[in-house]
Order: C-alpha cells, then structure tokens, then sequence
C-alpha cells in the first residue's frame, strides 16, 4: 500500500505516494493509514470502498481536546459529527434543577452526533470530554454530497446504521432487566480486556457520572459497590477498581447469579 502524506486518512493511496511498510515487517504504520483503517473497522463503515470513505472523508479534521472541556453544548448547529479514536466524552442533558443526566459515554472507535446532523437540527445536548481525547470531527457538507452521488453507499451506510442501533436498543432492553449489582459490575468489567485473574482499571470519571451512566443513583452505586465486594471487586480510591478474579465476575455478571447477601 501506498501512503499520501498530504491526506489526512488515507483510505486510496495515490501513485506520487511513497510505499509504507508491509504488515508484519516491525516498522510502524503512518499515521494517516492507521486512522484511516481505525475509522473504516467501524459498523458505521462496514462494506463501504475506499473511493467512497475518501469523499465521506473529504472534510475532516483532527481534534485534540483537554479533560472538562465542552466539546458543544445543546442548541449547537449540528453541522458534523464526531468519531472518538482516544479518550472518552460524557453526552449529558441539563435537568430544569441543574443536575445533569448523563446520556451516553462515548469511548475510542464509537461515534457520536450522526442523527442531528443528518437531520440538519441543532445538537439536542451537550458534549463534554471527560478523559483526554482525540477525535476526528467529520464535516457535513462533504459527507451529504457523497451520500448523494452514490445512493448504493447511502443504502449500505442506513443499513449498517440499523442494524447497531438495533443491537443497541436490544442491550438497553435487557439492561433495564438487571438488578443494579449486575449493570454495574458488567459495565465495570468491560473497562479490562483480561480474561481471567487480578486485575485493577482506572474509571475516567466520577461516580456521579458512573451512577447517572448506569441509571441509579449516586447513593445506590455506593451500596451496590459495598455489595459487590463479595465478588472480590474493591475500589482503590475514586478511580481505580480490583478485580479479585475477573473469569467469576465474568460469570456472574453473564448469568446473573451472585450471592450478595
């Protein structure tokens, strides 16, 4: 594969473009051909041909954003939207008393904003990073006039669109099932990729933001967290968690069978 060094993402080397290394050759990647393969695994993407995520791409930009900062807020022209690649952004609403409701946390390859912007209406709440992150802000106009001159990628995009947010909706089903316990230490286990043994993750918020993300509140997570303890998961200050024995958890949190008591 060829590499464009002018391209933000390079998803269709050019012929004037130098080679990069081949795979499995220990020589790094360039950048441009790691965002580009970061951001064409994503379902949002799935079966698209480089032709076209070169056009969807056409109006991109990279952005790098410090912890608390507002990324936009509710009312926003929605006139892109945003992929994170590393860190973490909270979605919240403002409630009439002040208090935030905390709507999603998006982490790295998920993204964020699609469904105001192709609607053409302002962003309906507000964005704010909560770890510090990268993201690639994705502009409108280039990724609508692609969308119109290749109708058979717009089909294939909507298709992929469905079919996640059809996922998703079936998770928040069954989440709402859960005892409390359950939601939070199956959230709490998705921040390791360790299959079994110890393990210690940090939480890149407060709890308030964990409470408000798994829907109890902030008094609950507590207890829930005193409960858990006797699925070996300790909290090692406000921000890191231990896991006794990830495969139990695993298990308990899968077949929701745990003595708490």
């Amino acid at each position: 594969m060829l590499v464009c060094p002018c391209r933000l993402m390079c998803f269709r080397p050019s012929p004037d473009c130098k080679p990069h290394p081949e795979e499995g050759s220990g020589e790094p990647i360039p950048r441009p051909v790691q965002l580009a393969r970061t951001v064409w695994s994503m379902p949002l993407f799935n079966g698209l041909g480089d032709d076209v995520m070169q056009r969807l791409m056409a109006d991109s930009q990279i952005l790098n954003r410090k912890r608390g900062s507002l990324l936009f807020d509710a009312g926003s022209p929605a006139d892109g939207f945003f992929i994170v690649l590393s860190g973490q952004v909270k979605l919240f609403a403002l409630l009439p008393d002040g208090r935030e409701s905390v709507i999603e946390v998006i982490r790295p390859t998920q993204s964020f904003g699609e469904a105001a912007m192709l609607s053409g209406q302002n962003f309906p709440i507000n964005a704010e990073i909560i770890e510090d992150a990268t993201l690639v802000r994705v502009g409108r106009n280039a990724f609508l006039s692609a969308l119109r001159s290749d109708h058979a990628a717009a089909y294939r995009m909507l298709a992929g669109l469905c079919a996640w947010h059809l996922r998703l909706a079936g998770e928040a089903r069954m989440l709402k099932r859960q005892p409390a316990w359950q939601r939070v230490a199956g959230y709490l286990i998705t921040l390791t990729e360790a299959g079994s043994g110890a393990a210690t993750v940090r939480v890149p918020f407060t709890r308030e933001v964990l409470a408000s993300r798994i829907g109890i509140r902030r008094e609950s997570l507590s207890r829930v967290l005193r409960q858990l303890r006797r699925l070996g998961v300790t909290s090692k200050g406000q921000h890191h968690i231990h896991f006794a024995d990830v495969a139990a958890l695993r298990t308990a949190c899968a077949t929701g069978v745990a003595e708490l008591n």
